[in-house]
């Protein structure tokens, strides 16, 4: 079986439950207050790990009080970071009383991409490359444009509601390397510029742009998929993680599922997730799960 590559970061965050999200430059009194480690790069390995597939991950960790935090939960947890001499930086979450989040990035070197990071990797060993936006943010976020020409396999972008903050010309590069797109339909206007409210029309435009599958999260319909042949829409019930669903289509991927029974597998393990990370009795019934699909049952 051959290796996911994901190319994500591990942070640390600091949760503040409050009664409303500030406006503005506001100050905000937290009613509650904790720190974990999270990131797309770290549940992503995490949910490989769980079901047991090769993966290689590229995930940068910095020194500091949030990078020793990262650097210690991966190790428990089994998830390889790459060492950086730069000071970690921390992602501030806040959560208002009716559920709403905002968020406040202070980015350091969990961005960070260096060549040399790469370059062990057999391209051979590779599937697919899973590429989250956060990572094209960082100084040398051409090097990551360079790397993934280099290494010459099928590339799954993420951009992760962070289009905004990359460069204009990165973004440009990076649809040129006909990834798959995997994104919500936020993000999906703004990369296509917003030129129409309509889905069909947006992920048209954003197909014709990639060259490659479209798929598109709505958070009160499902997934919206255009590959150039029959577009669909893949149902959810209530409103998911997104990186549990993307994590949950890399394991469907891996296992060797066609890509919309993927999608609707990702669906129903990001529901089963709910707001927290799968336990060893989830994934226990996932991999059953996942068995049942492969042998069409």
């Amino acid at each position: 079986m051959k290796k996911t590559l994901i190319i994500g970061p591990v942070f640390t965050e600091i949760l503040n439950d409050v009664d409303e999200l500030p406006k503005g430059n506001e100050d905000f009194i937290p009613k509650h207050t904790e720190q974990r480690v999270r990131g797309s790069g770290y549940e992503t390995a995490r949910v490989l790990n769980g079901f047991g597939f090769p993966y290689e991950l590229i995930a940068p960790a910095g020194t500091g009080i949030y990078g020793d935090l990262v650097k210690k939960e991966c190790a428990e947890n089994h998830v390889p970071v790459i060492a950086k001499p730069g000071i970690n930086g921390c992602m501030y979450t806040l959560t208002d009383a009716k559920g709403k989040e905002g968020y406040m990035c202070v980015p350091g070197a969990e961005y960070e991409f260096d060549l040399e990071d790469i370059q062990y990797i057999d391209p051979e060993e590779i599937s697919l490359a899973a590429v989250f936006g956060s990572m094209l943010t960082g100084e040398n976020a051409s090097d990551l444009i360079q790397a993934l020409d280099d290494l010459n396999q099928p590339i799954l972008f993420i951009p992760e509601n962070r289009g905004d903050e990359i460069d204009e010309e990165i973004l440009k590069e990076m649809l040129a390397l006909q990834p798959q797109l995997f994104l919500t339909d936020s993000e999906a206007y703004f990369i296509a510029g917003a030129c129409t409210n309509d889905m069909k029309e947006t992920a048209d435009a954003l197909y014709r742009e990639s060259e490659a599958a479209v798929m598109i999260y709505q958070e009160q319909e499902g997934i919206y998929t255009e590959d150039g042949d029959e577009p669909a829409l893949i149902p959810c019930h209530r409103k998911i993680q997104l990186n549990m669903l993307t994590a949950g289509y890399m394991a469907a991927i891996t296992a060797g599922i066609s890509r919309q029974s993927a999608l609707r597998y990702a669906v129903s393990f990001a529901e089963d997730c709910g707001r927290a990370m799968p336990d060893s009795s989830l994934f226990e019934r996932e991999k059953r799960q996942l068995a049942k699909m492969i042998l069409g049952k």
